[in-house]
């Protein structure tokens, strides 16, 4: 009998180990880097996980904002093309 209760003691203490060291995990993984990013002001770490910034195009490109397009073309949407009437 006294085996028996040893043996489930060391059980119930290990469980209470492994259950302490995930919870640690979930929030060093989880918890704390998203209070993080949304106490710098990023909403989508929620979404996507990753304390990243936004850049536009043109910050990227070091173009100057409100340039027109290299080749001087506006984009113009394709022709609609008539569908076949079925008979």
């Amino acid at each position: 009998m006294n085996r028996t209760i040893n043996r489930l003691k060391n059980i119930f203490v290990g469980l209470f180990l492994v259950s302490c060291a995930a919870v640690f995990a979930y929030h060093y993984m989880w918890v704390w880097p998203k209070a993080r990013c949304e106490a710098q002001g990023r909403p989508w770490a929620a979404k996507w996980m990753r304390c990243a910034r936004v850049y536009s195009i043109e910050t990227i490109t070091q173009r100057p904002l409100n340039l027109p397009p290299i080749n001087g073309e506006k984009a113009t949407p394709p022709a609609a093309t008539p569908v076949p009437a079925k008979k």
